[in-house]
């Protein structure tokens, strides 16, 4: 593997799908509940368009931002590239407000090839969005939900089985 593999597209081309496992959006939603009030957030991790892992950041002491130190991130890096996976996306956490990037998110972002999660716990039911970066602003973009293996063992993964925003 190249030492620049680490760093996925996984929106490669206008079309392309994400796929999230759902055993890690449980394990995501668990960690996102247990650093509420704060921020929670993550590194979202696997290969191609399907994320299959996740390491947790550090949680800020500010409930309405978050933010990596140094040290945290790269160590989150150097895993990623040990493991030889893909880094995918960043997920994270408004306790008690809309899944709609803030001014703030717009401002932070700085790797337009990955995927931007924000997951919502304002109201009883977590409502989870994805972003992508295009033309200086975030736009919404679908995912799946699915097995990891079933999109390892199919070629095209449109099960219609498989829930979109779920």
């Amino acid at each position: 593997m190249q030492a620049t593999n680490w760093l996925g597209e996984p929106f490669a081309s206008k079309n392309s799908k994400i796929f999230l496992d759902r055993k890690v959006a449980k394990r995501l939603l668990y960690a996102a509940q247990e650093a509420f009030p704060y921020e929670y957030s993550a590194l979202l991790i696997g290969k191609g368009a399907t994320i299959t892992d996740f390491l947790s950041m550090p949680i800020s002491a500010d409930k309405h931002a978050f933010s990596w130190d140094g040290p945290a991130f790269f160590k989150a890096i150097g895993d990623i590239r040990k493991r030889h996976l893909q880094w995918l996306g960043v997920l994270h956490t408004h306790p008690h407000t809309a899944p709609i990037p803030s001014a703030r998110d717009v401002a932070g972002w700085h790797y337009p090839s990955l995927s931007y999660w924000i997951v919502s716990l304002a109201l009883d039911v977590p409502d989870w969005r994805v972003y992508q970066w295009q033309d200086g602003g975030f736009v919404g973009r679908d995912y799946t939900l699915t097995d990891a293996t079933e999109v390892a063992d199919t070629s095209s993964a449109d099960s219609a089985s498989s829930p979109k925003n779920s």
